[in-house]
Formats: structure tokens, sequence, C-alpha cells
């Protein structure tokens, strides 16, 4: 066996590992760039070995109130005539080609009924290792869960989230955190113009406005995943690749092509290399356990 990141021959067995994301396999050590891999590690094919990150977004209806007035008006829970339904969600697998929906039919929007659409969307999260949304953490899926929960719907299996709105708010003074702004600002996918009587005219069972507001929701699909590709090197907890792959690479994006900077990263006890992603240029503090440094030894004060 030669390594998949150098070439080498001098490569010995190093246990085995046992992850949630695929079956025990044997470990390997290259004694010539020292990185460890898996038996069925693809290298340059690392993007089959990911975990499966799906973006997604959601529409819901409007919500009917009874009130007195027009004017900052603050609504009670018992005004509310009509509760909130889901229209439609829209969804992918990272660098999947296949656009993922569902949307109400006529009947059901008129009815308020969107189990069918809401099973649907289950079965996405159930299989997802991470999400990916903006506002998705306080919005989209705080929304389906209670949607989960008034269906009668057990909780999706866990899978790790990424906020894109948290992490722009986290990393950059930036003029607007709406997704409209950055796809504009950065030429990535816009959002399709919509205005509120699209909301009003699915709520009627309108076909045209259903389809409407489902090309809506994929749009903001394909703006999002450009999105978080263009910030993802900056997302500094972003769920750690080599862990959910169990391998030597990207934290950000499981690639194995890192280059070392001539940079060293210094803690209080320590000091690492730094390299830099060559696919995403995420920069990556490599451990202990991953790098060839000597351990520093420290002696406790003498008492």
């Amino acid at each position: 066996m030669n390594c998949p990141f150098c070439g080498g021959g001098h490569v010995v067995k190093k246990g085995f590992s046992y992850t949630k994301y695929k079956p025990a396999q044997q470990r390997f050590i290259c004694k010539g760039c020292h990185k460890n891999f898996g038996d069925s590690f693809q290298g340059a094919n690392y993007q089959e070995e990911m975990p499966k990150i799906l973006l997604l977004d959601i529409e819901t209806s409007l919500y009917h109130v009874a009130t007195w007035g027009t004017y900052k008006q603050y609504i009670q829970h018992y005004q509310i005539t009509e509760h909130q339904y889901i229209l439609s969600w829209a969804a992918k697998w990272l660098f999947d080609d296949d656009m993922l929906s569902d949307v109400v039919t006529p009947d059901e929007s008129i009815n308020r009924d969107d189990k069918r659409v809401i099973d649907s969307v289950w079965k996405l999260l159930d299989d997802a290792d991470i999400v990916i949304g903006h506002n998705v953490e306080r919005f989209d899926l705080r929304k389906l869960k209670w949607r989960f929960i008034s269906l009668g719907l057990q909780p999706p299996t866990p899978y790790r989230i990424i906020d894109t709105l948290k992490e722009t708010k986290k990393e950059f003074f930036a003029p607007s955190y709406k997704q409209d702004f950055f796809t504009k600002y950065f030429s990535l996918q816009n959002k399709l113009e919509t205005e509120f009587m699209l909301w009003r005219n699915c709520e009627k069972g309108d076909q045209e406005a259903l389809d409407k507001m489902a090309d809506y929701n994929q749009h903001d699909v394909i703006g999002l995943e450009e999105l978080y590709l263009k910030i993802r090197p900056y997302i500094k907890n972003h769920p750690n690749m080599g862990v959910l792959m169990d391998e030597d690479c990207c934290p950000n994006c499981g690639s194995p092509d890192l280059e070392e900077t001539e940079k060293t990263y210094f803690t209080a006890a320590n000091k690492f290399p730094v390299y830099r992603c060559t696919n995403c240029k995420t920069p990556y503090i490599r451990h202990k356990k991953n790098s060839n440094m000597v351990q520093t030894n420290l002696r406790s004060v003498p008492k």
C-alpha cells in the first residue's frame, strides 16, 4: 500500500477506528509524511468520503390574527385565528447538482395542511450530518421542530448546524447581514423578487403562485451554497471534517491538500505549525498528534 498523501510506500498499521458514519476500518500511518488515513480513504476524491451536508431553506404561510388596530399592535396568542404552516422547503446536498424541494398542493394550502411536506423534510434532516442555512438555527429549524411536535413526529437524529447568518455576524462588520445583501455584494446567485401578495395567493391555493414560491425557495438555496463556500475559510467553529471523516485533512472542507506556511502558532505551553488548505484556503493549526514537532515538557514549580 502507498500513502494517498505523499505516495510513499513506508506505511504501517495503526489499529482500527469506529465512527457513526461508516463501519470499523483499518487505520494506517505513513512513516514518510506522518499522516494518518483509513483503508477506504480516497485521497483526491475526498468528497466521496465527506459527511452528508444539507443546505436548507423553508417558506412559511402568514399568521391570521384578529386585532382592533393597524399601528404598533402587540398581538397576543389568543388573537391568532389561523396558525402558520409550511408552504415549501428546498434543499440540496453540498456539491450535488440535484435540487430537492417540496411544496403544498392547492388543496393542502387551502386546508393549511402541511403534513406531507413536513414528512418529506423530516426524512432529509434525519439523514443529514450537518445542516446549513441562513438564520437556520433561530428560524427554519425551530419552525420545523414546532411542526414536528405538533404533528406527533419524533425528533430527527442529531446533526451539526452551520448558520451563515450567525457566522457572518460573528466574523464581519458588514452593513447588512441579509442573505440578499451578501449575494448581491459578492455577485452570487441573487434572491428572486417577490411581493406580499405572493403569500396571500399561495394560501388561496393558486397553483401559479405555489410554483413561483417553490422557484423562489430553490433560488435561495443556490445562493446559500455559494455564500457558505465564500465564507467557509472564516468559520472558526466549523464542524471538524477530520473528526467526521476520521482522516488527517482540512477541518473545514475535508481536503487532504495542506501546505505548510512559514508561520508558527504559539500558546502558553507549546507551538504548532500553521498550514493552509489549498482547496478552500482555510488556515489550519496542526495538532501535536498530527505534526512532527516534539511536545514541550513542562515541569511543576518545586515546593
